[in-house]
């Protein structure tokens, strides 16, 4: 977990909104770096590492485990760490980021009053999509290490952006192998999130990359109650706040009010 907090130091102050970000797979925190660091003067800013990436320990999960105890993770570290209930919350989940916000809205143990779901879908994976991720564990388990995982992911993530390749090995390379099984599966074995995110309570965005091939625009819009709520990021990819942070920043700074 990283948290920014050079501003509330300096001046002992209490922010009236706590900004948690939950990565992509197969990154760790480090991908909000432009982000934390965009918005830690207006907004206590809290990048989450989840089990398994970025050198956090993967025993804290089972050995199969579902959406929900990413979930309970993310929810613990809300409320450990949330400085009062008045403080407005808001939750921003990129990718396996946000199939794990839509699983805390199916859970109900916290309501965040902001949700930001980027380059993610509700619906749950297909057969195919279930397979391939089933496949690259097998490739896991006969490698013992974290390389499958790259040769499957890379060119999608990366395109053919070098300095954002380089970004995206020096993370993954911090990715446990078994913290990648885990992940692998609860993304495969995940269900429809749909209904949790159209009767969200609070105020929604949802963002989308014109060039994403793993959530193509017209499926992040699906999630969309309302056209005001869906923006898009023109050529760029799945990785949208580390390919394009300062659209991606301007865009939550307007959705947030800040």
């Amino acid at each position: 977990m990283k948290e920014f907090l050079y501003f509330r130091r300096r001046h002992n102050f209490i922010f009236m909104l706590s900004i948690y970000f939950i990565h992509a797979f197969p990154l760790n925190s480090e991908m909000w770096n432009e982000q934390i660091k965009y918005f830690s003067a207006k907004a206590r800013c809290i990048a989450i590492d989840l089990p398994g990436f970025g050198g956090t320990p993967h025993n804290t999960i089972s050995e199969k485990p579902s959406m929900h105890e990413y979930a309970s993770y993310v929810e613990k570290i809300i409320q450990e760490t949330r400085q009062n209930e008045n403080q407005k919350l808001c939750v921003v989940g990129l990718s396996m980021g946000g199939y794990v916000a839509m699983y805390i809205l199916k859970r109900g143990v916290i309501i965040p009053d902001f949700l930001v779901l980027a380059n993610t879908r509700s619906q749950a994976d297909s057969d195919e999509v279930k397979e391939r991720r089933f496949k690259i564990i097998e490739e896991i388990e006969k490698t013992k290490s974290i390389d499958p995982v790259i040769d499957a992911y890379l060119p999608a993530l990366a395109r053919d952006n070098e300095k954002l390749k380089y970004e995206i090995l020096k993370m993954t390379k911090l990715t446990s192998p078994d913290g990648a099984k885990k992940a692998l599966y609860a993304m495969a074995t995940r269900e429809d999130s749909t209904f949790y995110v159209k009767s969200f309570p609070g105020k929604l965005l949802c963002i989308a990359s014109e060039k994403d091939a793993l959530s193509p625009p017209d499926v992040v819009k699906s999630m969309c109650r309302d056209p005001k709520e869906f923006k898009i990021i023109p050529d760029c990819g799945h990785l949208s706040a580390m390919e394009k942070p300062e659209i991606f920043n301007k865009i939550l700074e307007e959705f947030l009010e800040l």
